[in-house]
Formats: C-alpha cells, sequence, structure tokens
C-alpha cells in the first residue's frame, strides 16, 4: 500500500499494470464535542482507508478533509463545503483517477449520514458517464452488526460525538480524546421526528438547521452518550469494519469492469 502523494508518477503507472483500484477517504472537519476533536470523521476514515490499503495492497488517494456540515456551523471551527461543491469536487476526483486507467474507485466516508447524498449523486453520475465502478464505504453501516453487540447506551445513546464514535477515536488516536470532558446530552426526541439506523421505526427525516442542532446540541455539541465509551469497544469495533472492509475491497477486486468513455481533462 501507499499514499498517493507519496508516489512519483512512474510509481502509479507501474501499479496500473497489475491493479486499477484507488481508495478515497472523505472526511468533515466539524465540531465533536468538547472531548473529540473537529477532524474525527476525517481521522476515522483515512485510518480505515490506509490499513485497508495496506491489507489489500492498494493505493490510498489523498484525504478530504471537508465534506457537508452546514447544521454544525452553530460551533465555532466548523468548516462546510455545498453539497453540490463536495459532489462535484468528487466527480472531478474520480475523472482525474479514470483518466489515467483506475477503473475502480472506493470512497470512504467518514462523515456519516450528512455526506452520503452527496458522495451518492457523485458515484452514479461518474458510473453512469465513463462505467467505472464507484463504491461507497462507511464504517457506520458495515459495522452496524457488531454496533448494536457492543453498545451499553440507553436509546439515544447514538447519535452525535457519541458511543461509538468515541470509542472508535479512544482505539485510534487517544492521544485527542478527552473523555473528562464528554457529557451525556440526549435530546428528547418525537415518535417521528429522528432519523437514526439503529431506530427501524423511523417515519420521517427532518434535517437539522443551525439554530436546531445549536439547541439540540446545548453547550457540548454532544447528542448523545458518549460517556460509556471505551477502547476495548473501540477495538472490537474497528476491527470488525475493517474485516468487513478487506471483503469487499478483495470482492470488488473481481469484478470486471469496462470503461466506456474516458473523461475529457478537467479544466
Amino acid at each position: 500500500m501507499a499514499w498517493l502523494y507519496d508516489m512519483t508518477w512512474q510509481d502509479v503507472e507501474l501499479y496500473l499494470k497489475t491493479k486499477d483500484t484507488i481508495i478515497l477517504p472523505v472526511g468533515s472537519t466539524e465540531q465533536h464535542g468538547l472531548h473529540l476533536p473537529l477532524g474525527t470523521d476525517s481521522y476515522v476514515a483515512i485510518q480505515l482507508a490506509e490499513e485497508a490499503g495496506r491489507r489489500t495492497d492498494t493505493i490510498v488517494a489523498s484525504p478530504l478533509w471537508y465534506g457537508w456540515t452546514p447544521h454544525h456551523m452553530g460551533y465555532t471551527g466548523t468548516a462546510s463545503l455545498k453539497a453540490e461543491t463536495l459532489t462535484q469536487v468528487v466527480v472531478d476526483l474520480c475523472e482525474s483517477f479514470i483518466y489515467h486507467g483506475f477503473k475502480k474507485i472506493i470512497v470512504v466516508n467518514g462523515h456519516r449520514e450528512a455526506n452520503l447524498p452527496p458522495l451518492k449523486i457523485a458515484a452514479s453520475k461518474v458510473r453512469n458517464s465513463t462505467g467505472a465502478y464507484v463504491a461507497i464505504v462507511d464504517p457506520f453501516y458495515i459495522g452496524d452488526t457488531v454496533a448494536r453487540e457492543i453498545r451499553t447506551s440507553e436509546p439515544g445513546g447514538i447519535g452525535h460525538a457519541d458511543e461509538l464514535e468515541t470509542s472508535h477515536m479512544l482505539y485510534l488516536k487517544p492521544e485527542l480524546v478527552d473523555m473528562s470532558k464528554s457529557v451525556k446530552n440526549i435530546p428528547p426526541q418525537g415518535h417521528f421526528h429522528h432519523s437514526d439506523p439503529f431506530v427501524s421505526a423511523d417515519r420521517l427525516i427532518v434535517p437539522s438547521s443551525v439554530e436546531s442542532n445549536r439547541v439540540a446540541g446545548g453547550p457540548s455539541g454532544v447528542t448523545a452518550d458518549p460517556t460509556v465509551a471505551s477502547v476495548e469497544k473501540g477495538k472490537v469495533y474497528h476491527q470488525s469494519v475493517m474485516e468487513n472492509f478487506v471483503q469487499a475491497i478483495n470482492h470488488i477486486a473481481g469484478i470486471p469492469v469496462e470503461i466506456k468513455k474516458i473523461p475529457e481533462v478537467n479544466a
């Protein structure tokens, strides 16, 4: 495995003689409470991509540290791209990779639900226009089974800067986590007004505004219970996510892909 930015153009050319897959980590820079860093989503995406690349000998592209996060702009330091900007950036990058000979692009999303709509649109645009295989890997979804098994927080405890994110960061980047500042804050939720992959009874998806998210997050920015997080949970979660991710990459490697149209040079 190698980071794309550490390689020469000839290194990439040689890689493409035997392989055609590249991994693109996409995260965000947004508030994650008082106990986690703004780069949490990006750190997760980068760590997953790097480890998966190493285990499957796959190139990892330079990461995107910014995503679509307007709802967290009420907290200082958050920096958001417009949804259409994120979509276009990913399209442009994918087209660049395809232009050089990559046929399969695996996007690692560290920003859960928020990044998914722009990323799905980008993947669809690229696949339909070029024939390339574009997949999105989201740890929140491929880690769903183990997350249900290890979580100990009450209903509503999985949200933002929650038990899972905090446990994962305790395992990946413990030096950036301050559990003494973690607080439990589970906002009251009506029967209809929430969106949580762990709750099968969801009825509506109600996007947060800057104001409503600030009210829900309160002084900390947390909308969950990170106080029950542990490094042990983070390790189990990470290992399960990685096994699923590696299996996905190995499966994708065997899929025949024919590029129907080489993109033009972006200018």
